[in-house]
């Protein structure tokens, strides 16, 4: 009798333990009870201007011809600042006028993109192709994570040149050890967790990457949530596709679904499509370290087809 005794008060010690461990790493983690605090890291980290950005992250433009001009978007809970090096090559190689967009609440902090979904972001990237496309003969969009999804929207919608997605973002990566996949996670535990406590800036292999690149540090799950509906959208008009599409992804990014990438390829209707699978690169690639053969590969497919 003392024995069982014994064994069912270990065992209530152990769950009690598993529960103090577990809320611990919530805490230290995630914004669950700390929902108030998702600006804290960010403005320690970052240094912002008058206009409450942080500073070199806003919208940029670099003058040239408009024969051919390019929209770049950035990625999530990023900021334009991860286009420079694209823009600025596109420039120089061609003397294309290139547009930069800053998505809203984006180089502010975390709570200013808490409410938004995609839908919000794609009605911005819409208003900004309104505005460019009559001052240009040819439009080209590139972009990255959730601006590539945002591109293939524009691309189903509008009449564009040449397209480049780089790591779209359509889906989630899936991790065995997760045991459930991160969209189950991100639908029934994102209004509790509210945020995550990132330990590294991006997903980014390269450390020399990683230590030059700009995001927030707090990642707001219920925007990801919410736009899982627009994505959804996506995917179902992927046939209406017919530009020429460049698509870059790496096989190891932790972030997106790679295998997506593949499924768009096949899925779009553009008869000049190419896709490259890296194997060094996380999710950032044009932070990694197969930044210049992406690079490189952009000007190539645009030297190719050019009209």
């Amino acid at each position: 009798m003392k024995i069982k005794l014994v064994t069912k008060r270990n065992t209530f010690y152990l769950i009690i333990l598993i529960l103090i461990i577990s809320f611990i790493i919530l805490y230290l983690r995630t914004g669950v009870f700390q929902k108030n605090s998702i600006d804290k890291r960010d403005l320690k980290k970052w240094n912002y201007n008058e206009q409450g950005l942080i500073e070199n992250t806003n919208s940029f433009e670099l003058s040239g011809n408009n024969k051919t001009c390019w929209l770049l978007i950035h990625g999530y809970a990023s900021t334009p600042n991860e286009m420079k090096e694209i823009a600025e090559t596109i420039n120089k190689e061609f003397n294309d006028k290139v547009y930069a967009i800053r998505l809203k609440g984006h180089s502010e902090t975390p709570s200013k993109i808490q409410d938004l979904t995609l839908e919000d972001w794609y009605s911005q990237v819409e208003e900004e192709y309104n505005k460019i496309s009559p001052t240009c003969e040819k439009l080209n969009v590139l972009g990255f994570s959730f601006g590539g999804a945002l591109t293939l929207k524009l691309a189903e919608e509008k009449e564009l040149n040449n397209i480049y997605l780089i790591s779209p973002f359509l889906a989630p990566s899936y991790h065995w050890y997760w045991i459930i996949p991160l969209d189950v996670y991100l639908k029934t535990l994102s209004n509790k967790i509210n945020y995550i406590k990132k330990s590294e800036i991006a997903q980014i292999n390269s450390n020399e990457g990683k230590s030059n690149y700009i995001a927030y540090w707090n990642f707001p799950l219920q925007p990801v949530k919410n736009s899982f509906t627009f994505l959804k959208n996506v995917e179902d008009n992927l046939n209406k596709i017919t530009e020429n599409t460049l698509i870059m992804h790496s096989k190891g990014d932790k972030t997106a679904n790679h295998k997506k990438s593949i499924n768009v390829s096949q899925e779009i209707s553009s008869k000049n499509k190419k896709l490259i699978i890296y194997n060094k690169s996380n999710h950032v690639i044009l932070y990694d370290y197969d930044k210049n053969l992406a690079i490189d590969e952009i000007i190539n497919f645009e030297k190719q087809n050019r009209k």
